[in-house]
C-alpha cells in the first residue's frame, strides 16, 4: 500500500491534557458506514461479551543526552526499541542517534548525528552509560546498558521523547495511560490516553471484558524517510496465561476480540504468528508489519487515533478496512476539525 494516498492533513493538538469527555470518535463500519460521535458513544458500538484488550505498559524517559566517550562528541540517543529479555531487565535495546537540536525542530531538521561506531561507550550521566554492540544503520545502534541499577538511572537522566508539534516540554507523567504498568515503553500506547476508569468501568458493566498484556511501544519517527520504512522495529511483549484464556473463550463465543492501539494489535498477531496461530503465554519479539491483505489470527476490530499519512499505522487501517472508505473517512474527519497524533481524537474499525 502506498500510505500516500491517504493524504488528508488533520488537525493537530499540542496540548497534553486528558481530553476525557471532548474526544471525538470516527466509527468505520463493516458495511462501508461511517458514523461520527464521541468517544462516550462507543458504549453503543460494543457488545456484551466484546473483549477490550489494554496495553499497560508505562512509558520512560525515553530521550537521552550525553555523550561518546571516544571522541567526546554530544549526542541525543532515543529508546526506540526494549528487546527483551523480561520487563525486570531493561538493558537491551534498539535506539536512534540525533545531531544538534531538540524537540522543538522537526526531526526531519536535526542536525547530522555524530559517528558512532560498534564498541563506543555513550555516557549519559555518573550513573548511566552503554555500550554500542552493533551498528545497524548510520544512526539505528544496539545498545547494552551498563548501569546496576538502571531504572533509577534513567529516571534521574531522561526526558519523554517528544516532537516539535508539542507547544511544552511534556512531564512524564503526561505520557502514562491511568492503568500503566511496568516502564517498557520509549514511547506511550497512547490510544489509551483518553480512557478513565469511569468509561471503562461503565463499558465493564454492560458486559464487556477487559484484558491486558505488556508490548514496549516503540519510536514513531527518526526523521530519515528511509530508516522511517523500517518501523516499526521488533518489539517485545508478553502475553499473560489469564488474557489468552481470556481470548480463547471470546472467540469461542463468537465475540469480538477488540485491540485498544495499534501496539495490542500488533502483540496479539505476532503472538499467533510466533506460534503457528495458537496463542498462548510467554514472551517473545513482535517481528510481525501488518499490511494490507493480512489475515487476522486473533483481532476482529481495533480503537485507535487518527494517524498522519505516511505512517506504518496507516498501513494497520488499510489491512482492516477498504481504503475507499479509510479516505472518505479521513475527509469528513478533517472537515469536522478532528485532532490528530497522541492526545487527538481516536477511530474504531471493524471491517475485516
Amino acid at each position: 500500500m502506498n500510505t500516500a494516498r491517504i493524504n488528508t492533513p488533520l488537525q493537530t493538538t499540542s496540548s497534553a491534557s486528558r481530553r476525557y469527555d471532548q474526544t471525538r470518535l470516527l466509527v468505520f463500519g463493516p458495511q462501508g458506514q461511517l458514523e461520527h460521535t464521541r468517544l462516550q458513544g462507543l458504549a453503543q458500538v460494543l457488545q456484551p461479551g466484546d473483549l477490550l484488550v489494554l496495553n499497560r505498559s508505562a512509558t520512560l524517559p525515553g530521550s537521552l543526552r550525553g555523550s561518546i566517550a571516544r571522541s567526546g562528541a554530544p549526542l541525543e540517543l532515543r529508546l526506540a526499541a526494549f528487546q527483551g529479555p523480561s520487563a525486570q531487565d531493561l538493558r537491551h535495546w534498539q535506539a536512534v542517534s540525533f545531531g544538534a537540536g531538540d524537540w522543538r525542530q522537526p526531526t526531519e531538521a536535526r542536525g547530522p548525528a555524530p559517528e558512532i561506531l560498534a564498541g563506543d561507550r555513550l555516557i549519559f550521566s555518573e550513573t548511566l552509560s552503554a555500550e554500542v554492540l552493533a551498528v545497524d544503520h548510520q544512526r539505528l545502534l544496539q545498545i547494552r546498558f551498563e548501569s546496576p541499577d538502571l531504572l533509577p538511572a534513567l529516571y534521574a537522566a531522561g526526558q519523554p521523547i517528544q516532537y516539535a508539534y508539542h507547544s511544552a516540554p511534556l512531564a512524564l507523567w503526561d505520557q502514562q495511560t491511568v492503568f500503566a504498568g511496568p516502564p517498557i515503553s520509549a514511547e506511550p500506547p497512547s490510544a489509551s490516553f483518553a480512557l478513565n476508569w469511569q468509561l471503562l468501568l461503565h463499558w465493564r458493566a454492560q458486559g464487556v471484558q477487559l484484558a491486558t498484556l505488556l508490548h514496549s511501544a516503540g519510536l514513531s519517527s527518526t526523521g530519515d524517510a528511509q530508516l522511517d520504512q523500517q518501523l516499526p522495529l521488533a518489539e517485545w511483549y508478553e502475553l499473560p496465561a489469564q488474557t489468552v484464556a481470556q481470548i480463547a473463550a471470546t472467540r469461542q463465543a463468537g465475540r469480538r476480540v477488540i485491540a485498544v492501539g495499534t501496539t495490542v494489535l500488533r502483540a496479539l498477531e505476532a503472538a499467533a504468528a510466533n506460534t503457528g496461530g495458537q496463542l498462548r503465554p510467554g514472551a517473545d519479539l513482535a517481528w510481525l508489519k501488518i499490511q494490507p491483505g493480512h489475515r487476522f489470527a486473533v483481532v476482529n476490530a481495533l480503537l485507535t487515533g487518527m494517524h498522519e499519512p505516511g505512517s506504518s499505522h496507516l498501513q494497520i487501517l488499510d489491512s482492516l478496512c477498504p481504503l475507499a472508505q479509510i479516505q472518505q473517512g479521513y475527509r469528513e474527519a478533517a472537515a469536522r476539525g478532528y485532532l490528530g497524533h497522541e492526545y487527538g481524537d481516536l477511530s474504531f474499525l471493524s471491517c475485516a
